[in-house]
């Protein structure tokens, strides 16, 4: 009898272990057979910010045209079940686990990382959609989401991340991602003008018909909606749109209402919380709290050891009014001594975070882990899962 799926992924380690870049594509040879796609529009979202809420919002789209949809989207925030949207709501335990079940039936699939076999689970759910929308995990060309081949690949905003794992400048993390690109294609706006050249350069190659888009200038309603939204996910919801147009060949009758947690979301009338931790969201972030008219914030703030702490802060040092570190477990997490040093070099005022005031104004901000740890240490906000 096949162990259940959450003591099974205890097995699996770090979600960002080393892997081999061919494993996944190996395994997909031998079980592709048993999947039933036949017929499954897929979709591939890959970036460095933005993807998860593009997928949602082009999913919410095309599941109010009647279709059956799945998004897999990652990291989770508080459910494992979070990455897994299917139609509208969350996958049932039932569902997931009875996918892992079918999974288990191959001896071969044990072989697969968390971060693959989460990518198998998701092409096992999706056997009785009509679209499936599947985010990359870090990169783009060796992901494990890469195995398919997809009708159209959505790329948002690219900038840098991970670059112990993807490169150590923007045209290498670029090159990266972008060499995913199939035959149909859709770059978001506000692009480095690299990514950009980069990007017609291996569209060139691989003859792909690219959609560069440059501006969200629509009109009517959808213009009125994508307006009032923060800039960041005005751009995502407007890629999300130009790939509704480009699958149905019309434009969607409304925009819906985000139901993915964490995305520039006011959780209380005074507090943001974000799931952001790089340099390309702390400078969203900052320009979605200034059209906002927030003019100051208390930051409430970790982050793991390997991002570009100093220049995430220094970017929103304009809005900071003072840090409050947010106390988190895990293993990737900064240490406390070189965080101190780190805000000192800023003279950024700081101190531990013990208690909400309801006169100031807050944003929760720095990585999936402090959300978590924010949402769990603040039940009384009741910030849930939204199932749509």
């Amino acid at each position: 009898m096949a162990v259940d799926l959450q003591e099974y992924l205890l097995t699996k380690g770090r979600e960002y272990a080393p892997f081999d870049p061919k494993r996944a594509h190996l395994i997909y040879q031998k079980i592709s057979l048993f999947l039933c796609l036949d017929g499954v529009k897929k979709i591939h979202i890959i970036g460095t910010n933005g993807k998860g809420s593009t997928g949602r919002y082009l999913a919410l789209m095309l599941r109010k045209e009647g279709y059956r949809i799945l998004h897999f989207t990652s990291p989770h925030i508080l459910d494992f079940k979070e990455r897994f949207y299917k139609n509208d709501s969350i996958i049932s335990a039932k569902e997931l686990e009875e996918a892992h079940i079918f999974l288990q039936s191959f001896d071969f699939i044990n072989i697969c990382s968390y971060f693959e076999y989460m990518t198998f689970l998701a092409l096992v759910l999706a056997k009785d959609v009509d679209y499936l929308i599947m985010e990359a995990g870090l990169g783009g060309e060796f992901d494990s989401t890469s195995v398919l081949e997809y009708d159209l690949d959505i790329f948002t905003h690219i900038s840098l991340d991970h670059q112990d794992m993807l490169g150590q400048n923007l045209e290498q993390i670029a090159q990266t991602k972008l060499q995913a690109m199939g035959k149909n294609a859709i770059l978001s706006i506000g692009q480095d003008s690299r990514v950009y050249a980069l990007a017609k350069k291996i569209a060139d190659k691989k003859n792909t018909h690219l959609m560069i888009l440059k501006t969200t200038n629509i009109t009517g309603m959808l213009k009125d909606l994508i307006s009032n939204l923060p800039d960041f996910l005005a751009q995502n919801a407007f890629s999300a749109i130009m790939a509704f147009k480009w699958l149905l060949g019309k434009m969607p009758s409304e925009l819906p209402k985000l139901n993915l947690l964490g995305r520039m979301q006011k959780v209380a009338h005074n507090i943001y919380i974000d799931v952001g931790h790089n340099i390309g969201a702390a400078q969203a972030i900052k320009e979605a709290l200034q059209k906002d008219k927030i003019l100051e914030v208390i930051l409430i703030y970790n982050s793991y050891e390997d991002k570009n702490i100093k220049e995430i802060l220094s970017i929103l040092y304009p809005v900071i009014h003072h840090v409050e570190i947010l106390r988190i477990e895990h293993s990737r997490i900064v240490p406390l001594p070189k965080l101190y040093e780190i805000l000192d070099s800023l003279n950024l005022k700081y101190k531990e975070f013990t208690q909400l005031e309801d006169k100031m104004n807050y944003l929760v901000f720095g990585s999936f882990s402090v959300i978590e740890t924010f949402i769990k240490k603040h039940k009384t906000l009741n910030i849930g899962i939204n199932n749509g």
